[in-house]
């Protein structure tokens, strides 16, 4: 508390939206009693609880304002803690955070991703605490001693010279030019999605034919975001030229498109949060492939009670090792995501509304919560899925996840 001048910031990391919940809800009231002149924030996204079925909102739960983003409210000198479930781990940038209490287990690069929410500089920022409950601290060094080795600077001393360096290597290509970079945010800002969508599919047809093979595309891709990973690491320490911090913004927003159409745009994370309560769908016939994934109809049961949610996982894993080499990390994050989207209530509003459509859910919302699935991997940093066929071909492990997750909401409203 005492860091920062007494403006330090804390954030509590917690290991599910339950246990956040309780976290919240005995902060707040311990801050209550002792009068203290700060608040509590709880950053989650919405879900219904397993045991009462009472829907909470991040909205409701803190009070917030039609529109009001709860990061804005967190910049309030009036709120000094925040807790977390499964957001905010990645890409949160507050640089009055300065201590973190971790009750959550976390490995390899999650680990330094999460961590590493407290290394914005601030003035008056000399030291941070972390305080873990859960981890293996020699696991979490190791984590970090993992993802610095061969990096071009020394842990004490970052190199100003590293985004020029990779901003003149992408540029060198002839891929993308600078030029590219400029009309494409201008027209984010005075376009229409349609014509920013038609930009993106021009920039991929030119990468796709000026980068014949895969391996090409796929270090091209990594290129660009160790570009704006590097770039908003080094702005916590000097400032570049308008023009760096123009192509780091371009990169950011189309380097996950040029491998997948649409993967991970802004446009479709904001069709992915919209609640679909009616679709009309009009028959076009049956096509089938060797990559064709089926909802497997029968495994509901009656009742009220949450889906079983584990065996499941366990058992699409199991499927998936077998058909697919995977490594123990990736089945760990193929299980967080798979059990995060099965408890997700917009996606189980939608299934309900749909269970006697199996050609929509095996179509069209397979396709949309196969995007949710990509979404979440783009927020935990995961870029080598999101560049891996074996991942985003039809019938991949996306897929195979996706029809996991409404497997799961169709056994809770069977």
């Amino acid at each position: 508390m005492p860091l920062i001048g007494g403006r330090a910031k804390a954030m509590i990391v917690t290991s599910s939206r339950v246990a956040g919940l309780r976290y919240f809800n005995i902060i707040k009231e311990k801050l209550k009693e002792r009068g203290a002149d700060y608040k509590v924030l709880y950053a989650f996204s919405d879900f219904v609880h397993p045991e009462t079925n009472e829907a909470f909102s991040e909205y409701a739960v803190n009070g917030l304002q039609p529109g009001e983003l709860i990061e804005d409210r967190f910049e309030g000198e009036d709120y000094r803690i925040m807790v977390v479930a499964s957001k905010f781990q990645t890409g949160f940038d507050q640089p009055l955070l300065a201590g973190m209490f971790l009750d959550k287990p976390v490995v390899d690069r999650n680990a330094v991703q999460t961590v590493s929410r407290l290394n914005r500089c601030h003035e008056g920022k000399k030291d941070v605490v972390v305080v873990d409950f859960t981890n293996n601290a020699n696991a979490i060094l190791k984590a970090f001693a993992k993802y610095r080795k061969g990096t071009p600077f020394e842990p004490e001393e970052p190199d100003p010279a590293l985004c020029p360096k990779l901003h003149a290597e992408i540029l060198a290509t002839g891929v993308i030019t600078q030029k590219d970079a400029a009309n494409f945010l201008k027209l984010l800002t005075t376009g229409t999605d349609a014509q920013v969508q038609f930009q993106v599919n021009a920039l991929r047809v030119r990468f796709q034919a000026k980068l014949a093979s895969w391996d090409d595309r796929k270090s091209f891709v990594y290129l660009l975001a160790r570009f704006v990973k590097v770039f908003h690491f080094l702005t916590s320490f000097f400032t570049y030229a308008p023009e760096i911090k123009e192509f780091a913004m371009f990169a950011e927003y189309v380097g996950p498109q040029l491998i997948k159409q649409g993967s991970v745009s802004d446009l479709m994370k904001q069709i992915r949060q919209t609640e679909v309560i009616k679709a009309a769908v009009e028959y076009q016939g049956v096509t089938t492939s060797t990559g064709t994934v089926k909802l497997r109809p029968g495994r509901g049961r009656k009742g009220t009670g949450p889906p079983p949610i584990k065996a499941s996982v366990q058992e699409m894993i199991a499927d998936i090792r077998a058909k697919y080499k995977i490594s123990d990390e990736e089945a760990l994050y193929i299980k967080e995501v798979t059990e995060e989207k099965s408890a997700d209530p917009v996606i189980r509003t939608t299934v309900r509304a749909h269970r006697d459509d199996q050609i929509y859910l095996e179509g069209a919302y397979r396709g949309q919560v196969n995007g949710e699935i990509q979404t979440a991997y783009d927020d935990r940093g995961r870029y080598e899925e999101l560049a891996d066929p074996k991942y985003t071909d039809t019938g991949g492990i996306f897929d195979i996840m996706a029809v996991t997750v409404i497997d799961a909401h169709l056994s809770f409203a069977a």
